[in-house]
């Protein structure tokens, strides 16, 4: 491994829950901690001021983005799988087809579910789930997601030895 680290492009996907007391400062808290940490993470709370066109906007950023972070929640699941009043969280619903014509074609951003506190595995869309069913509950697994992003792994293989001779008994 390469003792230089490069700083990767991470688009933070989710739905606003207005139930969910928190779940969008969670969002931004963990852009905000990411970004300290080196890791080039957008959201739309760094631009929702700027009136960008959000359709435009939003496939732009994940389609640049090496990974997605998608951030589980009922209200997520839901607009994700094209459930529920179709009014209602465009944003979420339309980042989630984008997300799904990547999956589906086997191109794009690497898709992670990650689990925020007050969520459950069980509000994982069902479309990331095929993904080998690997997601992030936070903040306990911060420390393997952020080594999943920066490519630093747990442990590395020991240097290839020679092969040893071994001794050939006669029968």
């Amino acid at each position: 491994m390469s003792d230089l680290l490069v700083s990767p492009r991470v688009f933070i996907s989710y739905a606003h829950e207005p139930q969910m007391n928190g779940h969008r400062p969670r969002a931004l808290e963990l852009a905000q901690s990411l970004r300290l940490r080196g890791v080039d993470a957008m959201i739309d709370q760094f631009v929702e001021h700027e009136g960008p066109h959000w359709p435009q906007w939003t496939q732009r950023n994940i389609t640049e983005a090496g990974f997605v972070l998608c951030l589980a929640s009922p209200s997520y699941k839901q607009r994700v799988e094209a459930a529920g009043d179709p009014q209602v969280g465009l944003g979420s619903h339309w980042e989630g087809a984008v997300i799904t014509e990547l999956l589906y074609a086997h191109v794009g951003p690497r898709c992670i579910a990650v689990v925020l506190e007050g969520c459950s595995p069980a509000d994982i869309p069902d479309v990331l789930r095929p993904i080998g069913h690997t997601y992030y509950q936070l903040p306990q697994d911060d420390e393997d997601l952020y080594r999943r992003l920066t490519n630093q792994p747990r442990a590395l293989p020991a240097p290839l030895g020679q092969i040893v001779k071994l001794e050939t008994k006669a029968s």
